[in-house]
Formats: structure tokens, C-alpha cells, sequence
């Protein structure tokens, strides 16, 4: 691995300086000075990937906030998180192309880190994963938080503090339909900016694979693993909801594929709590550190299966629609078909990943993944038996 560098990277926000605000600042093309900052917490402090703290800044023509973002603090969820070299991802998507897409993000301030790759297995590893027999399988999939240990990699970024630029909505009160569509068309914003860019195939060390490089290890695990648990613990999984999530673990490698078409720019983590919802029904897109090169559907499939219910499930179909509309408004010709079949691709990819979260932290004192299922799952699964 790369020897990380000799300049000052604060890796935590303590370590965050004025000298280094100005720094970033400055590189990032803003002409001021910073003479003293003040860091406080912003929302809880810590992201589910990440430590996110405000900066108060004073100093001559510099913004009096923004927000800083480093790596979590927490071992196990840095080492998945940089496994996909997530954080430095994010890093190089707001160098390089934030400014270049159409929709409201927030403002690249200024970052370093430190040099490195991702974490991700090369071809023979991965063959050799995918040929395991499925108790080996189960066993890494329970072990996994052991062996992706984190790097001492630093990482700093620093972004537009957007404040009450908005509305966020969580997994437990997901946004309306209104909220939905604003959404929808922000993403047909992104996937247009960039659609079938020659660019993108040229920048394999910022878009890394979406989900995964090892599909047949997790699709095995979930379905002989997974499945049963989940059967056990909601009483909404009846006969019909597992089949639904059983055929999803069957063709999760094939999902995997279409959703790493390389279509366009995809956000990689639409959910509906990286989107902030302004006053004028405007969508901000947020967290960009699963930002990859994939299929349009899997964002719109990602970001609804998050949001529906049972009981608003109807709303899928013409949902979608208002996504082709507003990618066709841009000048893209998508074949509706094609669409679907991302957005079908991405509902039982989601359908695998929140099973999985309900055996890989078994037993490690960290019940976010199971809580999120408890929100997640059950709209899959709607969204699954479904006829749309």
C-alpha cells in the first residue's frame, strides 16, 4: 500500500486546524483568510459510515460554516466503509465532477487524504470466494467485521454546510410522493449529465464496483442463512414474500451485473435520508461515497424500494414513469423496458443486502443493520409482490 503523506491530514475532528481550513479553502479556489474555527456536533456527530461535525469558521471572505467529514471512528464500520474506498470516493467525486452535474449538491470546499486503493478482492480472489463451498461462505459472511480491518489512511473533506437549506426524511417517516418526484428528477439530472460517458470507463479508481465484487457469497448466504431468520422474525413474511425474497438470492449475481452496466453517473445510495427536500420542492442530493458508473434503474429502484409501503406501493409504477419523463425531458432516449429491468434489478438486490444485514453483525453489539431491515425489508418485499 502506498505510504501515506507527509502533510498534515487531520484524520478526526479534533485534529481539524484553522491553518488547515484555510488550506483547504484556498486549494479549493475560495480567496479568504480563516483566523480561528469552532467544531460542533452536526445532528448526532457520527454518520452510519462516518464522522460529520460542523465548522464554524471566522476569518475575511471565508463562509461562516461548513462541515467537515472524516472516517468513522468505530473499527468495523471504517473497514467495511473502506473496503470500497468510500471515503476517498467521495473525495474524488467533488474534485471532479461535482460541479459538473446539473442538480443541487453540496459545495466542494476543499479534502486531502492520503493515497491508497480500495479494499475490494482482485479476479483470483474473488474466483476462488465464489467457488467455496457455502459453509465457508457462512462462516466469512459472520466474520466478516474481523478481517476487514481499517487502514490508517486520513481523510478530510470539507463541504457547503447546507443548514435549513431543507427537509431530510429518515427510513422510519420516509417522504411523500410530491417529495419523490423531486427526487426522481434530480437523479434523471445525474444519470443525463453523464449518460454513456466515455470519461467514466476511463476512471476506474474513482467508480468502483456497486455492491459488490463477490455476488455468489452473499446471494448464498442470505438465501441459507438469512431467509430463515427473517421468516422467524417478521410476521408480514408469509408464503408469498419467501418466494419473492428466495428468487431474489437466486438471481442476485445476474442483478449485480445489470446494475453495473455502464449506463451513466449513479448516486450508489439514494435512499431517501441522502436527499434534503428545499421549501420551492427542490431535491439536494447528498452523501456521495458509493458514487460509481451503473445502471439509471438502480438508483430509482434503490431510492423507492426505501420509501414504499404496502399500502403505498401503488405509486411505483407511475413513479418510475415520472422518472422517464423527466430523463426523456433531458434528451435521453431509455427504453422503458430497459428501465424496469433496473428497477426490478435493484429491488431484489436490496431484498439480498437487507437479509444479509440481519446475520453479518449477529453478535457484535451493532443492531443499526438489523434496525434498518425492520424499515427496509418489508417494503422490498411489497415492492417484490408487486404487479406494476
Amino acid at each position: 500500500m502506498p505510504k501515506p503523506k507527509d502533510t498534515f491530514i487531520p484524520n478526526t475532528p479534533d485534529e481539524l486546524t484553522a491553518a488547515w481550513v484555510g488550506e483547504a479553502l484556498l486549494g479549493a479556489g475560495e480567496a479568504c483568510t480563516v483566523e480561528d474555527i469552532r467544531v460542533e456536533p452536526l445532528g448526532g456527530g457520527v454518520g452510519m459510515t462516518g464522522q460529520t461535525v460542523r465548522v464554524r469558521i471566522e476569518g475575511d471572505g471565508a463562509p461562516a460554516t461548513a462541515v467537515a467529514k472524516f472516517a468513522a471512528s468505530q473499527a468495523q464500520t471504517r473497514g467495511i466503509t473502506e473496503s470500497y474506498d468510500s471515503y476517498a470516493r467521495e473525495i474524488r467525486f467533488y474534485e471532479g465532477y461535482a460541479e459538473r452535474v446539473p442538480v443541487r449538491t453540496p459545495r466542494y470546499l476543499g479534502a486531502d487524504y492520503d493515497p491508497g486503493t480500495h479494499g475490494q478482492p482482485g479476479p483470483v480472489v474473488v474466483r476462488i470466494i465464489e467457488s467455496l463451498p457455502v459453509r465457508v461462505k457462512r462462516w466469512i459472511s459472520r466474520n466478516t467485521v474481523k478481517y476487514l480491518r481499517p487502514t490508517k489512511r486520513r481523510y478530510a473533506l470539507l463541504i457547503e454546510d447546507m443548514g435549513d437549506a431543507g427537509s431530510v426524511y429518515g427510513l422510519g417517516e420516509p417522504p411523500g410522493d410530491d417529495e419523490l418526484r423531486a427526487a426522481l428528477t434530480a437523479l434523471a439530472g445525474v444519470h443525463a449529465s453523464f449518460w454513456k460517458s466515455p470519461e467514466l470507463d476511463q476512471d476506474d479508481e474513482t467508480f468502483v464496483q456497486l455492491v459488490t465484487s463477490t455476488p455468489t457469497l452473499l446471494s448464498d448466504v442470505a438465501r441459507t442463512a438469512a431467509l430463515s431468520v427473517a421468516e422467524a422474525r417478521y410476521d408480514w413474511c408469509g408464503p408469498a414474500e419467501r418466494e419473492v425474497l428466495e428468487t431474489a438470492t437466486h438471481r442476485f449475481p445476474e442483478n449485480i451485473t445489470c446494475a453495473n452496466e455502464r449506463w451513466a453517473l449513479v448516486h450508489g445510495d439514494s435512499r431517501s435520508d441522502n436527499f434534503m427536500f428545499s421549501p420551492d420542492g427542490e431535491a439536494i442530493i447528498l452523501d456521495w461515497a458509493m458514487v460509481s458508473r451503473g445502471h439509471p434503474g438502480f438508483d430509482v429502484g434503490y431510492l423507492l424500494s426505501s420509501c414504499l409501503d404496502a399500502d403505498r406501493i401503488e405509486s411505483l409504477g407511475p413513479l418510475v414513469e415520472h422518472y422517464l419523463g423527466a430523463l426523456t425531458g433531458l434528451g435521453v432516449d431509455f427504453d422503458p423496458a430497459e428501465l424496469r429491468r433496473g428497477v426490478d434489478a435493484a429491488y431484489e438486490i436490496n431484498a439480498v443486502l437487507q437479509l444479509l444485514t440481519l446475520t453479518v453483525f449477529e453478535g457484535q453489539g451493532d443492531n443499526t443493520g438489523s434496525e434498518m431491515a425492520d424499515l427496509w425489508l418489508p417494503r422490498v418485499a411489497a415492492g417484490l409482490t408487486h404487479s406494476w
